[in-house]
């Protein structure tokens, strides 16, 4: 945590500390609460209000003071400020990004001398650019030479915004995910109901053809889904069964236009649903993202479909599931492990590791349990599922996972940017690597469509789930497993 003092006009005087001097945290509030969301305010701020605030502006120069706590060296960088104002403060937020990268950045040979000198050649890029807005890219440029592409800045406005709403779970959105692969195509992968994508009849399957007039290969897919967070026209084409066969003859996919504008959403972080067959009733319970809420519907979720319908097995679905925040998925830990069961073992930039137990867990599910997992199953949704597969001995059904091994901090910057720094990379508990690899699935499936489009809207007794492979599988798997407790 930064304390901040006052500077001279033309001097950045930034005060760090190498990260293995910095004060430890438990490991639960560095892993387990997983992403930092709060901004804490010094102890020491003097004459100045908040953090950084030590920022003075004087014909040309600019002087801003970041000192960490028990700060054992310091840095001083000199540097000219624009006249602009709104480059200043992109200037200013550059600085702070910077200095946080310096002191909480994850990688053991962090080469801290060349990562000071690009600072003073990325504020006087700044002096260059015309507008805040490629002063941003400045500092997309220089976060991006950490060849880690999870530290990113997040700019002000709508970046911002919807970072923030997803994790509260309640969003402004036209209501529809890209399904995963491939990449050379876009594809419809969930529509939220109630959303203007359900409203204009937008199916899971479908595939988006041209974005506001451009082909959708003009851009990559992570450009097209930023896209997708504003008002937007979409072309897009529906195959019928006969055309989806491939057979010779077979007419083209039928194309159609729909104008989709952005309306407040409600995310429904959980859908499950009651799967009946030969008499027995196994739960079904998907994790759409890791949000704020994500545990409470998650125990609602697993409590109704035991009392109500009489669930004797369980398959939580965790594919397609990007990720969120990590204390959600320990809180949905909580729920399915016991006491002194592995998380996760943390390794941090200085090379120490810490191994993450269990704490006040409530074990809901003694029931027979598997985890269904693909390429789409990343970073929180990692870290859960090799907790159930390590701890536990839960079966992972599905494809490989994403491979992302590695926690943000999430830091609300002065100009309202957010930065989120990676801090830490983590392994299973039992020290098998994900960043990077993923987690191999014990049984192996590979669905010919995605999970999204055997949802139905509004049907908690889908016969249409009990169409996917994998879940056909996961349920043959639960078959022969036994309820804990029982047996040997």
């Amino acid at each position: 945590m930064f304390k901040v003092r006052s500077g001279t006009p033309g001097l950045v005087c930034c005060s760090h500390q190498h990260p293995r001097h910095a004060p430890r945290q438990t490991a639960r509030s560095r892993c387990c609460a997983g992403i930092d969301r709060q901004l804490r305010q010094p102890a020491d701020t003097r004459s100045v209000p908040a953090w950084c605030n030590a920022f003075i502006a004087v014909g040309s120069a600019l002087a801003v003071t970041l000192s960490p706590a028990n700060a054992s060296e310091d840095l001083t960088i000199t540097f000219r400020a624009s006249r602009d104002p709104q480059i200043r403060l992109v200037q200013k937020s550059l600085v702070e990004a910077w200095g946080y990268v310096e002191t909480q950045f994850m990688e053991p040979d962090f080469d801290h001398q060349k990562w000071s000198n690009k600072l003073q050649e990325s504020i006087n890029e700044t002096y260059k650019t015309s507008s805040a807005d490629d002063a941003y890219k400045v500092t997309d440029r220089m976060l991006a030479t950490l060849g880690d592409p999870f530290t990113r800045l997040l700019r002000p406005g709508r970046q911002a915004a919807a970072f923030q709403d997803t994790t509260e779970g309640q969003i402004k959105a036209i209501g529809l995910q890209l399904a995963s692969p491939p990449e050379n195509r876009l594809q419809v992968g969930l529509v939220l109901n109630d959303s203007p994508a359900h409203s204009a009849g937008v199916q899971p399957g479908d595939e988006i053809l041209e974005i506001n007039g451009l082909n959708v290969q003009s851009k990559s897919k992570k450009d097209w889904a930023e896209e997708l967070k504003q008002e937007a026209d979409l072309k897009l084409a529906r195959q019928s069964d006969t055309q989806a066969s491939g057979l010779p003859g077979s007419p083209q996919p039928e194309s159609y236009s729909v104008h989709l504008v952005p309306v407040p959403i409600e995310v429904h972080p959980v859908q499950y649903s009651a799967l009946r067959q030969n008499g027995k009733v196994t739960g079904y319970v998907r994790i759409v993202v890791f949000s704020q809420n994500a545990a409470a519907d998650v125990q609602n979720a697993i409590q109704e479909l035991m009392t109500r319908d009489g669930a004797s097995a369980f398959i939580l679905d965790l594919r397609d599931n990007s990720g969120g925040i990590v204390g959600s998925g320990y809180s949905i830990a909580q729920l399915l492990l016991s006491d002194g069961d592995g998380f996760c073992i943390v390794k941090f930039g200085t090379g120490e590791e810490e191994v993450v137990k269990m704490q006040d867990t409530r074990h809901l599910v003694s029931q027979p349990l598997v985890v269904l997992v693909n390429g789409g199953t990343a970073s929180t949704s990692e870290l859960l599922a090799g907790a159930l597969h390590d701890a536990a001995g839960v079966p992972l059904v599905g494809e490989k996972t994403f491979g992302k091994g590695v926690t943000q901090r999430v830091v609300p910057l002065s100009d309202g940017s957010v930065l989120l720094v990676s801090t830490a990379s983590y392994m299973t508990p039992n020290h098998m690597p994900v960043h990077k690899v993923g987690l191999q699935p014990d049984l192996a499936c590979v669905p010919e469509v995605t999970q999204a489009e055997y949802w139905v809207a509004g049907s908690r007794d889908s016969e249409d789930l009990s169409q996917d492979p994998c879940i056909q599988m996961a349920q043959d798997k639960l078959s022969s497993m036994q309820p804990k407790g029982e047996g040997q």
